[in-house]
């Protein structure tokens, strides 16, 4: 998000022979109110409930506006749209009487001003999607709707944002906590009418509904001028308790306007009698026998007629009446005789629609197709899945990819005595089948890199930019399996088949051993992460056959891995077999099972803590936060500087603390060989054998914010708060130049590799290359501080964008590393127009990330923060907030080849 900005500050450049020069990072992180809006949403999951009403709206008939346009005129319905004293409309009736169309219907037609002051949020309950059967489900989604017209009431979100963390302050998972939160924003709605509509409350799952209607009934009925709430369901015991006790809310019974209903219910026959008279070329006479004999059946139910027409369109004109007749009257009676109907056959075909339709009653959410085989154990050549659907229409349709019931009371049916005794008869496939075919799906199936993202730091925003059909395909193919294996193995635990998968050589356990990491990272890529952490929970709770800690070992560390790699995960996949790894303990399982998994180009990681509760560091000793590491010439030694006002020195093979430098008056910030500047406004200059102080330079009038060693070592740089550059001779001390021409204080300072140029960063937001030897020049002349007075041709300014935090020459010093971009030195000095699009490759810290040139390969832990770094041919050395120096040894050669 180019408007969520992490600031890096380095100071320093690179050291060179016979000498160590620190870098040092100060990170702070700024969010917009965009920023923190997307964050909310994002993590709140709220199901979108435009989305849902336009899906339902293909699935279903046309919308007839007449069949409906009854109730606009019921006395009842008009008290609670006039009526200021009125606040909630429930309307009632059973399974197929048409009320979810209504419900859209109603929606619709809500007069809207063009003022803006009314807004309508909605929802619509589904029994057989798990994320759409929950209050919780019920309440995000009438927030979702209800911020997405009213953009202010987001306040309400980001007031229980926790920025830092970027999580909720609050348990959003307990839907009285998002009620508190609904009611606010209902509140604090400057509307002057709201309606609120949730359709189908009898398909919610929740135990706590009728909790829920009372709510609705003590504490959101306080402004009926204001809120009008619209219910429907069909007859609910806890709606018939908590519902109609006062004047304000009223009932429309579907049962009790029969009449009505009955008028609709002709109205819509004879739009789907015209349809099959299109279809079938049925004349008048069949016409009109049809439709006689759909109203003569229906029993006033939409549902009815909807499935017989169903059944028609498969029959010839001639056997239309026949096939009519023969269908009993009653939505169970039609059921039955439809399933009675698909048991003749051939036997493995009946046994496979068999199957699928018992999946359908166990899955938690409608299928895709490509998902069909991971869950009902098909193999590819028995996948006939369109053929298979068809057959069993009257149950289940298709929609686009999606396979669904085409009505609650089609899942009731055969969730009940009669229809589970017929599917039983053909086929016990249960949860337990279900998951080993989950399990094995995902081991056959499941890959390091699972889609081929091209980089390290690839996020998962990108999957939704992918062109390659093959790679979506994949994805949607694991979906189901990766998401809902562990709750099908919850529910079948005790069996046989799972008690054995779950033993030492067993499927599950080979899995979780195995290809954990593979999982979570499919998991990601889905955006389905947070399911990991309830699947972990549920894995913990499952007893061991074995009586062993293995599995409940794992799983244990398992979830310490996740949630510690959380965010980091959930962005860039890729990088929990890197980052994931590198910053677990020594003792994670997770990290001890999956070395293997670590990419080519980290040839060596450093050390860690030993167990997720030590608070051991790798290089510990300082007693405040690491301001600026860096290494010894030869690689040897790492030197930190800290808050502590000590320099150290490590044993870079074993860690060993070898020498402490004390002898700075206040906080350490940058070094060299070793050099370090301070707030006491003086340079030091070290002896690294010794440790002793050789040298304190004073001369700056402010903060020593960066130090430099020239290549020779013969001179050093240094850059202050006060905005000058000063070179400093080593061997006396003295002042030998005074560079001034910074309008801000100098944050960055770095020789170019020949020692010809110095470069200094300001947050005055420019860079100014100066000539050493023409500035050396005019101060033999003239003295170092007159010299600094005269105008000539000594340096070249680059004006950037931003405050200058980072400078680093390459190598080859052709270019110049900031915090910002790679500039091309050459292309500056001569006036040609910078080229950005050349990148050096240097290894640097950017952004919580460990780079190689524009490509950021490791992310590292946002709970270590990292303070500073420094780099010796492959090896980086990173010091962080809470006393930590860690190295890594990095192949570029590996690096190269994904940047080609």
């Amino acid at each position: 998000m180019s408007a969520m900005k992490d600031r890096i500050n380095i100071r320093g450049n690179i050291a060179k022979p016979e000498s160590t020069q620190i870098n040092n990072v100060n990170l702070t992180t700024t969010y917009t109110v965009e920023d923190i809006n997307r964050d909310c949403l994002h993590t709140l999951r709220c199901p979108d409930t435009l989305v849902i009403k336009n899906r339902l709206k293909e699935n279903k008939d046309k919308l007839l506006y007449g069949s409906i346009k009854w109730i606009f005129q019921d006395p009842q319905y008009l008290s609670w749209q006039d009526r200021d004293d009125v606040g909630l409309l429930w309307i009632k009736g059973g399974a197929g009487k048409g009320k979810m169309m209504m419900s859209i219907g109603l929606i619709e037609r809500i007069p809207r001003p063009q003022d803006g002051s009314t807004v309508v949020t909605y929802f619509f309950c589904q029994n057989a999607d798990y994320k759409l059967n929950t209050i919780e489900a019920i309440i995000k989604g009438l927030i979702y709707r209800l911020v997405n017209q009213q953009k202010e009431l987001k306040e309400s979100l980001r007031r229980r944002w926790d920025t830092a963390n970027r999580c909720f302050d609050e348990d959003f998972t307990s839907w009285r906590v998002l009620w508190h939160v609904f009611l606010e924003m209902l509140d604090c709605c400057r509307c002057r009418r709201v309606y609120v509509v949730v359709d189908a409350l009898d398909e919610c799952q929740d135990e706590g509904m009728a909790d829920l209607l009372k709510l609705i009934v003590r504490t959101g009925l306080h402004q009926p001028s204001k809120i009008k709430w619209l219910l429907t369901s069909r007859p609910l015991d806890s709606a018939e308790r908590e519902l109609l006790a006062g004047a304000d809310q009223v009932l429309v019974s579907l049962e009790l306007n029969s009449k009505h209903i009955a008028e609709a219910v002709k109205t819509y026959i004879a739009y789907r009698v015209d349809e099959l008279d299109r279809r079938q070329s049925y004349g008048p006479k069949l016409r009109q026998e049809v439709e006689a004999e759909l109203k003569n059946r229906a029993e006033d139910t939409y549902l009815w007629v909807s499935l017989a027409c169903k059944k028609l369109e498969g029959v010839r004109r001639d056997e239309a009446l026949e096939t009519l007749q023969e269908l009993p009257p009653g939505l169970d009676a039609f059921y039955h005789r439809i399933l009675d109907q698909l048991r003749h056959g051939e036997y493995v075909a009946v046994k496979s629609c068999m199957r699928l339709l018992k999946v359908m009653m166990l899955a938690y959410r409608p299928l895709n197709v490509l998902e069909v085989g991971s869950v009902t154990g098909f193999s590819p050549q028995e996948v006939a899945v369109e053929a298979f659907v068809d057959r069993c229409a009257s149950f289940i349709k298709m929609q686009g990819t999606s396979i669904e019931f085409v009505h609650q009371s089609a899942r009731d049916f055969l969730d009940g005595q009669s229809g589970q005794s017929m599917i039983n008869c053909y086929d016990s496939y249960g949860h337990s089948d279900i998951t080993l075919s989950c399990v094995i799906c995902l081991s056959e199936g499941l890959k390091a890199n699972l889609i081929d993202l091209p980089r390290p730091d690839s996020s998962r925003e990108l999957v939704k930019k992918l062109k390659n059909k093959g790679k979506n395909t994949l994805l949607a193919r694991l979906d189901y399996a990766a998401t809902f294996w562990v709750q099908h193995l919850k529910l079948s635990e005790r069996t046989t088949p799972i008690q054995n998968a779950l033993m030492e050589q067993g499927e599950v356990s080979r899995f979780l051993r195995t290809q954990m990491l593979e999982w979570l990272e499919s998991l990601s890529l889905l955006d389905k992460l947070p399911s990991a952490v309830e699947a972990f929970k549920m894995l913990s709770d499952i007893p061991n056959p074995t009586k062993q800690l293995s599995i409940s070992m794992l799983v244990q560390d398992a979830m310490r891995f996740l949630l510690r790699h959380y965010q980091t995960v959930t962005t860039w996949p890729l990088q929990i077999y890197s980052s994931a790894i590198v910053f677990s303990p020594q003792e994670s399982l997770m990290r001890k099972n999956n070395l293997d998994k670590i990419p080519g180009w980290l040839k060596r990681i450093s050390p860690v803590e030993d167990e997720w509760a030590s608070l051991i560091q790798t290089l510990a000793g300082h007693s405040g936060r690491v301001r600026a590491v860096a290494f010894s010439p030869d690689g040897k030694r790492i030197a930190s500087g800290s808050d502590d006002e000590t320099v150290k020195l490590w044993d870079t093979a074993t860690g060993d603390l070898q020498k402490t430098l004390v002898d700075h008056s206040d906080r350490v910030t940058d070094g060299k060989r070793i050099a370090s500047g301070s707030n006491d406004k003086t340079i030091k200059l070290w002896d690294t054998v010794t440790g002793d102080l050789q040298k304190t330079s004073a001369g700056h009038s402010d903060r020593v914010s960066a130090v430099a060693f020239s290549p020779d070592g013969k001179r050093i740089a240094s850059g202050s708060d006060d905005k000058t550059v000063k070179l400093w001779d080593t061997a006396t001390g003295d002042l030998q130049k005074m560079l001034a021409g910074h309008s801000d204080r100098v944050t960055a300072v770095a020789f170019s590799p020949d020692g010809k140029w110095i470069a200094s960063g300001s947050d005055d937001k420019t860079i100014k290359l100066w000539d050493v030897a023409k500035s050396l020049r005019a101060s033999r002349w003239l003295g170092a501080t007159a010299a600094s007075h005269l105008k000539f041709r000594a340096c070249w300014e680059i004006k950037t964008s931003e405050s200058v935090n980072t400078l680093k020459f390459s190598a080859d010093g052709q270019y110049l590393a900031t915090n910002f971009d790679s500039i091309k030195i050459e292309s500056i000095l001569t006036g040609i127009q910078n080229d950005h699009s050349e990148v050096s490759r240097n290894l640097h810290i950017s952004n919580r990330w460990l780079c190689y040139g524009a490509l950021p390969v490791l992310r590292l832990q946002p709970d270590s923060m990292p303070t500073c770094y420094d780099v010796r041919d492959d090896q980086v050395a990173i010091g962080f907030r809470n006393g930590r120096v860690l190295n890594f040894d990095i192949d570029r050669q590996s690096l190269n080849s994904i940047i080609t």
